[in-house]
């Protein structure tokens, strides 16, 4: 997360339309140019800023933009752009029919002494008729450790398989995408000793009686795993609390006595989807990945894990160390060893994923489900979210401002988006957005712009937000 920056001017966003021409059929257009984004952040990781500028409508023929800038504790030696400055201005072309262009912005110098270093890029010309700028008129691009403005996010989850779990730095505007079949357990960070499972994977864990790792075998959990299914009565008891609790995960607290850590039936859920699914459906679980048998114990500050296949006669074992920059150490099964999945716990807010859910069953009772187009909130580095609906909260996304931010709301439940966002049915729900709080006291309002892509195949999300304080 980049610390609140203080005293800043929120840009409003404004929808980017393009109107006809009344008079006669032969008058050109209009044709709408502004940046994609209000602000952009470099980083420790990030010396290569690309500025994009989006149009309302194709392009009616080649053109260029020429764009200004102003400087803020920047120096003209400390930073390039491609296409390069000439006479204080830049000019960046495009051709006929597209729909966007953009400029390269590099940070040749790391060492900034002054405060708030930046630089302010205008849109100050467009060579065609009826052409002018609307909405994102100009884009801040801050050397420094700052939050984004906002902007827009559409985070590549892997189109209607969704194999991939994306996290999302609202305040440093980055996405980091990993493969969902990467990792399987994770080992908390935290105090706790604690286990979570792959929930995008639809794993489940369950604790066998006083038993040895070398005795289980298929025979002797055959009836435990047909529990251990979807939309089955008390499968819910396998699978991790989905509120996020890190208190009430389907694995207990990993006791320093030995003989106290259970042998687990661990299921492993299904591998991300390959098929191609019709318009409008999702496919984002594969073939089965069989089970394994483990056990967790702890040695010093360190967690043991002991797994091995449900009929071999001995174990694997593997040291796996707290790691405290994050909120876990995550392990595979696949390389048998420890892999890196999260961001650093502060350098994440939100985590677009499948997801694995707990539901009242018809039939009464609760049982596991899994769900796809999930959100989850960072509740570990205590992100915390609400949810704003109409007609009970009778406000529009544009009109919401910090004065209307409501402290008694935000909620730590990694759930307050989940998938209340979309609906599988009708799509995309335009009645609602959200209030999100980093862990910076950064505050920003959020809502979802789409939900599938121009084709209607599902696993295309995109959003907007806006920085309020």
């Amino acid at each position: 997360m980049k610390r609140q920056l203080k005293n800043l001017s929120v840009f409003i966003f404004l929808l980017i339309l393009s109107s006809c021409s009344k008079d006669d059929a032969t008058t050109q257009e209009d044709f709408i140019v502004a940046f994609e984004n209000p602000s952009e952040n470099f980083s420790a990781e990030k010396n290569e800023i690309v500025i994009s500028l989006v149009f309302a409508s194709p392009a009616p023929k080649n053109g260029e933009i020429k764009i200004t800038y102003n400087l803020n504790n920047v120096e003209e030696n400390q930073f390039s752009t491609n296409p390069s400055i000439k006479e204080g201005t830049i000019i960046v072309p495009f051709s006929e029919n597209a729909t966007e262009t953009s400029f390269n912005l590099t940070k040749t110098d790391t060492n900034f002494s002054t405060e708030n270093p930046f630089i302010e890029f205008s849109i100050s010309e467009i060579n065609l008729e009826n052409a002018f700028t609307q909405g994102n008129t100009s884009t801040k691009i801050n050397f420094s450790d700052v939050a984004s403005l906002g902007g827009s996010i559409s985070p590549e989850v892997g189109g209607p398989n969704e194999e991939n779990q994306v996290y999302i730095d609202l305040s440093g505007k980055n996405t980091t995408q990993v493969f969902r079949e990467k990792w399987d357990l994770a080992f908390y960070s935290g105090e706790e000793f604690r286990v979570k499972l792959n929930a995008s994977l639809f794993m489940m864990a369950a604790p066998l009686g006083n038993v040895s790792i070398d005795e289980v075998n298929e025979t002797n959990v055959e009836s435990l795993q047909e529990e251990m299914a979807f939309l089955v009565p008390g499968s819910n008891e396998y699978v991790d609390a989905p509120d996020g609790n890190i208190l009430a995960t389907a694995i207990d607290e990993i006791s320093i006595n030995e003989n106290e850590n259970k042998i687990y039936l661990l299921k492993l859920g299904n591998k991300a989807g390959t098929a191609t699914p019709e318009i409008g459906s999702v496919a984002v679980g594969g073939e089965a990945r069989g089970w394994k048998k483990i056990q967790i114990i702890r040695e010093n500050d360190e967690y043991i894990l002991r797994y091995a296949d449900l009929n071999a006669t001995s174990y694997q074992e593997i040291n796996i160390p707290k790691t405290p920059s994050t909120n876990f150490t995550f392990f595979s099964f696949n390389t048998e060893n420890i892999v890196e999945v999260e961001p650093q716990k502060q350098d994440w807010d939100l985590n677009f994923t499948v997801f694995t859910e707990v539901l009242d069953l018809p039939e009464g009772g609760l049982g596991a489900y899994g769900f796809s187009d999930y959100v989850v909130t960072n509740t570990l580095a205590n992100v915390q979210a609400y949810q704003l609906k109409k007609p009970e909260d009778d406000i529009n996304f544009e009109d919401f401002s910090f004065s209307n931010v409501q402290e008694e709301k935000f909620e730590l439940d990694q759930r307050v988006i989940g998938a209340n966002w979309r609906d599988v049915f009708t799509g995309l729900h335009t009645d609602r957005f959200y209030i999100i709080k980093d862990t910076e006291g950064n505050i920003y309002k959020l809502k979802f712009t789409a939900f599938v892509n121009e084709n209607g195949v599902r696993g295309y999300p995109s959003f907007e937000y806006e920085l309020l304080n």
